[in-house]
Formats: C-alpha cells, structure tokens, sequence
C-alpha cells in the first residue's frame, strides 16, 4: 500500500513539474499583451501566427473562441482590437 501511495504521489508532483515547465516555455517564447484595469486583470500569450495562452485574475476569457477569432483576423489585427475592446470597456489600459 505504501509503494502504491509513493508512486501515485510520484505521479501527480510529475504532472505539477510538467504544467509548470510548459507554461514557463510559452510565457518566455510569447509576447505578451498585458491589461491591468480594477476590474481585473488579463495577460495574452501570441506570437506571429496565433495565440498561446493567457492569464487573468478578475476577469472570464474564452480562450477557445478567441483564439479562433484571432486565426480569422489575424493575430496583430486582433490584438489591437482586443486592447482597444478593453481600454474602451474597463478602467485600464493595456500594454
């Protein structure tokens, strides 16, 4: 029982270190627009030809659709379409 409990222990830090390194991979590969506002707070990964990933605090983001939608546009032209969206709509700015 304990060999049992040690490798599923084992199992789920591997899990933990692997999230971590891929998300630190795409944050140091990515640029970032960052947009800070008191309603919360959003951070996007892309680069050239799509989006990566993001983060945010205080705020819901449909990674899926928007990802889709910056394919459609195109990643810069979604871009400054999003920083515009959120200066207009928040009390932040983006940068």
């Amino acid at each position: 029982m304990k060999k049992i409990l040690m490798i599923i222990g084992g199992v789920i830090i591997g899990i933990i270190v692997l999230f971590i390194l891929i998300f630190t991979f795409v944050s140091m590969t990515s640029k970032k627009l960052v947009c800070k506002s008191k309603e919360g707070n959003i951070t996007i990964m892309y680069d050239e030809k799509k989006l990566k990933g993001y983060t945010t605090k205080g705020l819901t983001y449909d990674f899926e659709g928007q990802k889709e939608y910056a394919n459609q546009i195109g990643t810069d032209a979604y871009i400054e379409a999003f920083k515009l969206w959120f200066e207009t709509n928040t009390t932040g700015t983006c940068k």
